[in-house]
């Protein structure tokens, strides 16, 4: 979300994917260790996918971008395209357990909020549904390719005008730019790739 937010911005980010699971530099810089991660030069940082792609819209101001503090209704979407997401990693974090180690009752939970969430975004397909770049159509689409790209439900017949519009959308620069894709050489062996 962080990057397709710099991307669709025009601002210039430097993207290091690594394993958070052995980051301890990340310790250092996010007690939490958690991505995305934005650190300055100065070694000062942002962290949480909200806060960072607020600051990136307010160095852009009128793009369109922006959630526009006022407009709940888009802060609402955005919220809940971000839970989708949590939900989606949620689960694929718990399908790398052994299976013996799975907590299927959190894995039951993570299919139940991903089913409910792509369903109350289907309801407000009418504001999601538009070539315009904005944050919440933006995290709507940056989820619903995950849950694609992890394979974690077959969500489109249960959402059809969004499945029509993410054909469209993902054709968008800083969603291709920013997608998730298969493990490079260069990637940091560990990095997990299901």
């Amino acid at each position: 979300m962080a990057l397709a937010t710099a991307r669709e911005l025009q601002i210039e980010v430097e993207n290091k994917i690594i394993n958070v699971f052995e980051a301890e530099v990340l310790d250092a810089i996010n007690p939490l260790r958690q991505i995305p991660t934005l650190l300055f030069d100065d070694g000062t940082m942002l962290c949480d996918s909200r806060v960072i792609c607020s600051y990136f819209c307010a160095l852009r101001p009128g793009r369109g971008l922006s959630p526009v503090d006022d407009r709940w209704d888009v802060q609402t979407r955005w919220w809940l395209a971000l839970g989708l997401m949590e939900s989606a990693v949620a689960r694929v974090m718990e399908m790398l357990r052994p299976e013996t180690q799975r907590n299927f009752e959190l894995i039951e939970k993570s299919d139940r909020r991903i089913r409910n969430v792509i369903a109350k975004l289907e309801s407000f397909h009418e504001e999601i549904c538009d070539s315009d770049a904005r944050v919440d159509r933006l995290a709507v689409a940056i989820a619903l390719e995950y849950i694609d790209f992890r394979k974690l439900h077959d969500w489109r017949g249960s959402a059809p005008q969004l499945a029509t519009w993410l054909q469209q959308e993902t054709l968008r620069p800083s969603l291709v730019a920013s997608r998730p894709r298969e493990r490079r050489p260069s990637d940091p062996s560990s990095w997990v790739d299901h």
